[in-house]
């Protein structure tokens, strides 16, 4: 086996020699490379050209390429890289050293799924019952049975000019950080010191002063705890069908509602018709051997229907006559267009799916809300687990972050999302946990959260509210799919001050709408795109295009099927199962979405856009404005690492300004019309956000 990683190591190596000149660079190529890494002075023809050659040489996506990049970043050189050519270089030996790896598995995968055809046309029984789909509860009621929060949808244009953390972000230093051909051996000199700011969202914006003695905000949760008590893995094929079914019923429901003046004739894009037809489907692959391993491309697309619009059957898509478009398995499309052979739906037109309105409050909740926090505003602070290295459990620098918690930075609330005591750490795996002599050994792993975790969390100041996220790698949560339950608060001993919410969930402020996530979107979303970049309401970052989708879909996950994480090793594995199904699931491993089909409608955002949208990520932590919403990933607490003794990190610091209804200022709430009697919140405008090193 390293003889022939050796050879094909030694092959790739040639090739990038030998042809890496021959390239030529497209217009096509150089958009795709632009829309993916976002406009940027560092991205010279020199750099366009040497991506060029990665996407034809490695057989790779743009997306691909960038995803690699990031991952390059974070776990390999552990910073932040300039996209040179001598940094590509490293990255390209990265590059190599992955393919060597994975190549013999990728090679008898190849062979496996080339036999296979696509999917056929499945025809659903269409009178089978639908039962009712579990949604998440929306804003809170008042007592005249009213929702305060009304979702007023001219605030915001489909693809507004908002700026971003491109053009945003200041470093903590004055001069800019660049890294020309670095030397890797030297790198860990390179880090900056712990809890040290790294960028900064609207650095105009002053610091909000800490916990005090009065509690200056109201925490209500916009969710029902009984709808998480299902049970798990139980699905049925018919249950799943019908809510798969009844989001893109729903979808072209909406849409007509939304344009009752227009004429939105909806009609079957399966049949064949010599006129336009509006038709709502799902985006899927051509083949179901598809995995987030294997590339889509513009030709890979079939369109899914139900089995009210089509009988859920399935039609290949021709994309070709569209100009600007992204697309990814399981989003809910509207198309335009028709189909004259009665064997593929040719698209012309794309439709802008419906918006969700942003959140509105009353006056007199915002002057409540103004005199409650007495015009000092609120201080959130938002981490994202592992709190341990993934080799050991040793939470000593997760208990220094506490008493950092408690003596400097003080938050009002503290958001920790999991996973917590991670499922896949190698101490958890191998059996291998070592406990302080002074606490009690533990039996389980609940016992291990209850002795070891639960402790530390005791030790935050009674006076700061803490919010915990469990996440599917969370061995101590009984919901191991998502959407999932929260934890059990008397079988850890939690203390009092520690609320336990769902994943995902949404929760309020006073005034502020949250909406936390812990399932990497951002990651797993694998998209197949055109952009153009002289269209002023084209998304050209990834990560925006991304958020964008989950706002059109109304889902904090809207990928289908979920991803498939690979990990275990193919020899280890087929040594304990054998055979052929050895080969086949060699590669898997723990790690992926593992969604709840029949339950997804807990995972839909409401009625109304949130103020500020959590999600953390594997990928290099960011702070977005994103039409109107305040968008974070914290990135991990402690970063993935080959190096045991590295523990590097980050996390979010949020300093939000009061509501100030009495003196009115562009940069804070904002009137929806001359009654004054309902107000934006405009939190994206009066936020600081500060990333730190943890």
């Amino acid at each position: 086996m390293i003889l022939y990683a050796m050879i094909i190591t030694r092959k790739y190596r040639c090739k990038v020699h030998k042809h890496s000149s021959n390239i030529m660079t497209t217009d096509s190529d150089r958009n795709d490379i632009v829309s993916a890494f976002g406009p940027s002075d560092t991205l010279t023809d020199a750099v366009i050209e040497k991506l060029t050659t990665f996407k034809q040489i490695f057989n790779l996506s743009t997306d691909d390429i960038y995803v690699n990049w990031e991952s390059f970043n974070v776990t390999k050189v552990q910073t932040d890289l300039d996209l040179t050519v001598e940094n590509l270089d490293k990255f390209q030996e990265y590059l190599q050293e992955i393919i060597s790896k994975s190549t013999p598995s990728v090679k008898r995968e190849k062979n496996i799924t080339s036999s296979r055809k696509p999917l056929a046309n499945n025809n659903f029984n269409a009178s089978s019952p639908i039962p009712s789909t579990p949604s998440l509860k929306k804003r809170k009621v008042t007592d005249d049975g009213t929702t305060p929060y009304k979702t007023p949808a001219t605030k915001f244009d489909s693809s507004p000019s908002y700026e971003t953390a491109n053009s945003t972000f200041q470093s903590s230093s004055p001069t800019k950080r660049t890294f020309h051909k670095p030397d890797l051996s030297s790198m860990p000199n390179l880090q900056q010191e712990s809890c040290t700011v790294l960028e900064t969202l609207n650095p105009h914006i002053d610091e909000v002063e800490g916990v005090s003695d009065t509690k200056p905000f109201k925490l209500m949760s916009n969710f029902e705890n009984s709808k998480y008590k299902f049970r798990n893995m139980s699905m049925k094929l018919l249950e799943s069908a019908d809510v798969l079914d009844d989001q893109i019923d729903s979808f072209a429901q909406l849409y007509q509602e939304t344009n009752l003046t227009k004429d939105t004739q909806f009609g079957n894009p399966c049949l064949s018709s010599q006129f336009d037809i509006i038709c709502c489907g799902r985006i899927v692959p051509d083949s179901t051997s598809y995995d987030h391993f294997h590339q889509l491309n513009s030709s890979s697309l079939f369109l899914e229907t139900s089995r009210m619009s089509g009988i859920g059957q399935r039609i290949p898509l021709d994309i070709s006559q569209l100009v600007l478009y992204s697309f990814f398995p399981g989003q809910i499309v509207l198309l335009k267009g028709r189909n004259p052979t009665g064997s593929t739906f040719i698209v012309q037109e794309v439709l802008e799916a419906p918006q969700i309105g942003a959140p509105v409050t009353p006056k007199d909740e915002l002057l409540e809300y103004e005199e409650l926090t007495q015009g000092n505003g609120l201080k959130l602070l938002v981490a994202s687990g592992p709190y341990s290295n993934v080799n050991t459990l040793n939470f000593t620098k997760f208990e220094k972050f506490i008493e950092n918690i408690n003596s400097d930075i003080k938050p009002h609330v503290v958001i920790l999302n999991g996973p917590f005591i991670d499922i896949t750490n190698d101490a958890i795996s191998k059996g291998d946990i070592e406990v302080p002599e002074n606490k009690p050994q533990p039996k389980t792993l609940d016992e291990l959260f209850k002795n070891v975790f639960s402790p530390i969390l005791k030790t935050i100041d009674s006076r700061i509210q803490v919010i915990l996220i469990p996440t599917v790698k969370d061995t101590s949560v009984k919901s191991c799919s998502y959407p999932q339950d929260a934890f059990e608060r008397k079988k850890f001993g939690l203390p009092k001050n520690v609320k336990i919410f769902p994943n995902p969930s949404s929760f309020s402020l006073n005034e502020i709408l949250i909406g936390n996530s812990n399932l990497d979107i951002y990651k797993d979303l694998i998209e197949v795109s055109k952009q153009d970049l002289n269209n002023s309401k084209n998304f050209n970052n990834r990560l925006e295009r991304i958020t964008n989708h989950i706002f059109d879909q109304r889902r904090y996950y809207p990928v289908f099927p979920g991803s498939l994480k690979r990990r275990v090793p193919s020899e280890a594995l087929e040594q304990l199962t054998g055979g052929y199904l050895g080969k086949e699931v060699s590669e898997a491993g723990i790690g992926g979405s593992t969604l709840e089909v029949p339950y997804l409608g807990l995972t839909e955002l409401g009625t109304s856009l949130p103020d500020i949208l959590i999600i953390p990520s594997e990928l290099k932590f960011f702070a977005k404005v994103v039409k109107g919403v305040l968008v974070i990933n914290p990135g991990h607490f402690i970063r993935s690492n080959r190096d045991p003794t590295r523990e590097d990190g980050s996390y979010v610091v949020t300093c939000i300004q009061s509501p100030s209804v009495t003196e009115p200022n562009d940069n804070n709430v904002e009137a929806v019309d001359q009654t004054q009697d309902l107000y934006y919140h405009n939190v994206y405008k009066r936020s600081r956000v500060d990333i730190f090193k943890s």
